[in-house]
């Protein structure tokens, strides 16, 4: 009679579960860079989007300040801060103040 065959469990590394590691490790490996590139896009994305809204701010005060230049009152304000005079008056040379630049 034949002996009866037992099933014996082989702990420890075999040659299938070095492959079965290896292959686990390989696809991981191969997330890594793809992985690393989409956080980095996503940090470029959410800088770009605050940069936009930040100019989007901006644009909106430059239009409110021009729209508000439109005025005679704005105008002339802006001429006398410069040095302009009107025709007919007497300009005034006074010396030792500090320099103003016309904006």
């Amino acid at each position: 009679m034949a002996p009866a065959r037992t099933r014996t469990l082989r702990r420890g590394l075999t040659t299938g579960r070095l492959i079965a590691c290896g292959v686990l490790v390989l696809i991981a490996a191969l997330y890594v860079g793809p992985l690393q590139k989409e956080l980095r896009l996503r940090s470029e994305l959410a800088a770009g989007r605050s940069h936009v809204a930040a100019l989007d701010r901006r644009h909106r005060h430059l239009l409110a300040e021009e729209a508000a230049l439109h005025t005679p009152a704005a105008i002339i304000r802006v001429a006398r801060s410069c040095g302009w005079i009107f025709p007919g008056e007497q300009a005034y040379v006074v010396k030792g103040l500090a320099d103003r630049s016309c904006r």
